[in-house]
């Protein structure tokens, strides 16, 4: 349908009172509208776009110039050389994308578009317009303000296209970040993402661009990069991560991991580039994470062995835990004389496959977790190592059992009940069970399992810190940590008689003066050796773990081993 003509006339005499105008645009849009006076460089303002960017008023004095210093430096170019053209007599339209920084200090992507106004003589009367945040547009994620994955897309094909070299791409994933949501709340997680997006934003060299993916994933495109200055880029943002972080007066720790392809050289399409990024990001994560790998096509075997094991896993959790076992590591203490004494043991569990064989726990335990079964496998641990317990118990009546936890399970509101339902059916005291967790659990999230810890102490169940020493924690964060039981890692057992490591025995012997002196028992791992063992027991620890005293075992060897003869 033909838009019919109207003529200059009949505008001018259509009844219309120019506040009405304004009052009418303004509440009918979320957008931010403004109106400048250009003689007398005065705006008038919508009171969201005054309220949401922290301007003086609805009046403001200089806006032009005012809002550029809001945009972001490595937009600000672009903003003002598009007012350069208005005022130069260029063009009469504004239509610029940028970031501007909000009244929460952090930066959010907009579409600003203006018309300027000219007199007969060609002089700027008035600039108005409307500026839209992007994120109303579907470009935007609306929890940090990037692009999305749909515009790295769009930004790496255009890279692609060039004949030059186009550069990298830096895949980042936060390591456990699934942790800080379970163990707070989603809110919580998403003021996190918001930082760290305005943190890498931050970091970023020249011309680099960071999207947001699904989850905790950002992507960081680098135009014209080398691996050499992608790796420089990733240790920058490692630095940043690596610290405690605080948001609305709450602390935590998330440190990020990396993956980088070469934009053309390893891939020259979109998808298959993000598939080899990451390969090389779940390598970081596989790796023991807070590092950054670079994609090589051996990476590929790996997460096609990952996938297929996260299978065979599937499967043997819904057949009944077929394939998985418990074998028994025991711990024994220094009787006088010199002799040993078993005190306990450590449940550890196994897994093996077809065609894959006995697969390693520090290969599949990260799977379980990550495909969500662990809290499945780790239920049934507990029934398995608890009814053993019960058995040894008639052996030697003061029998301790070990058994490791993860943090998933104890953010889970029904492991506690589960734990004292347990003990209950299978009439087991709650001195003859210590659960044990890594270190690092107790640093970065003691105060979100603070709970959980109190439930487990108030009926007598110990808690032990495994692994202590390898983590983020210092001699006097012991003081504070609701551990009954410190086990020492082995990496500062094997070097604790070299004279060139004299820092190994020295920390040792620290971290057994502290413990005592607050009523925490320490256990030795990974004593492998005699020397070691006699060196340890001049320390004073109060029992030994390790390779010197057996290796791990299954139930029948353990019980033929301490108990020949018993009956089964």
């Amino acid at each position: 349908m033909e838009t019919p003509h109207i003529s200059s006339h009949a505008l001018q005499s259509f009844p219309i009172d120019a506040q009405v105008l304004y009052k009418a645009i303004v509440n009918s849009t979320g957008d931010y509208v403004y109106i400048v006076d250009m003689a007398a460089d005065l705006a008038l303002v919508s009171e969201n776009m005054a309220q949401d960017f922290a301007l003086p008023g609805r009046l403001v004095k200089g806006l032009v110039s005012r809002w550029g210093e809001l945009v972001h430096p490595r937009d600000q170019r672009r903003y003002f050389a598009s007012i350069d053209e208005m005022l130069a007599g260029r063009t009469d339209e504004h239509n610029v994308e940028y970031q501007v920084k909000n009244r929460g200090g952090e930066y959010v992507w907009v579409v600003c578009r203006g018309l300027l106004n000219r007199d007969e003589g060609g002089r700027p009367l008035t600039f108005a317009g409307v500026v839209a945040p992007i994120a109303n547009k579907g470009k935007i994620d609306p929890t940090t303000g990037l692009f999305t994955q749909g515009e790295c897309r769009k930004r790496v094909e255009r890279l692609l296209e060039r004949a030059e070299a186009p550069g990298g791409i830096l895949l980042l994933g936060l390591d456990d970040f699934k942790r800080i949501n379970n163990l707070k709340n989603h809110i919580f997680g998403d003021s996190v993402l918001r930082q760290i997006a305005q943190n890498l934003q931050r970091l970023l060299p020249p011309r680099a661009e960071v999207f947001r993916f699904d989850g905790d994933e950002f992507a960081v495109v680098c135009p014209g990069a080398s691996p050499e200055e992608m790796e420089r880029l990733y240790r920058t943002i490692h630095l940043c991560a690596n610290r405690e972080q605080e948001v609305d007066g709450t602390p935590y720790f998330c440190t990020i991991s990396g993956g980088t392809a070469q934009i053309g050289r390893d891939a020259d399409n979109y998808l298959d580039l993000l598939k080899y990024a990451e390969s090389a990001l779940e390598a970081s994560k596989d790796g023991g994470k807070n590092r950054c790998t670079a994609f090589t096509p051996d990476l590929l075997k790996q997460r096609i062995r990952k996938m297929e094991l996260t299978s065979c896993l599937q499967q043997s959790a819904r057949s009944g835990m077929e394939h998985f076992s418990l074998v028994y590591q025991p711990f024994v203490r220094f009787e006088e004389g010199g002799g040993l004494q078993l005190v306990g043991a450590e449940a550890l569990l196994r897994w093996s496959c077809e065609p894959f064989g006995p697969v390693s726990p520090v290969e599949f335990i990260p799977l379980l977790e990550s495909s969500g079964l662990i809290t499945q496998l780790g239920r049934w641990v507990l029934e398995e190592a608890v009814t053993t317990c019960k058995r040894w118990l008639d052996f030697c009546p003061d029998f301790v059992m070990n058994v490791n936890v993860s943090y998933l399970q104890l953010a889970d509101k029904a492991f506690v009940p589960f734990v004292l339902d347990l003990l209950q059916r299978r009439e087991l005291d709650p001195r003859h069970l210590v659960l044990e967790l890594t270190e690092s659990c107790f640093v970065t999230d003691m105060p979100a399992l603070r709970e959980a810890f109190q439930g487990l102490r108030s009926a007598r169940i110990q808690i032990a810190m495994d692994d202590f020493g390898t983590g983020y924690s210092s001699l006097g964060m012991l003081t504070q940590m609701p551990a009954d039981i410190v086990k020492i890692d082995r990496l500062f057992i094997s070097l604790i008689n070299d004279q060139t490591h004299e820092f190994n025995r020295a920390f040792i012997a620290a971290v057994i003066q502290l413990c005592h002196s607050v009523g925490i028992s320490v256990c030795v791992e990974g004593v492998e050796q005699l020397d070691e063992l006699k060196t340890v027991q001049t320390l004073n620890a109060d029992s030994v773990q390790g390779y010197y005293v057996s290796r791990p075992i299954t139930r029948e060897a353990f019980e033929e081993k301490y108990w020949p003869g018993a009956e089964g």
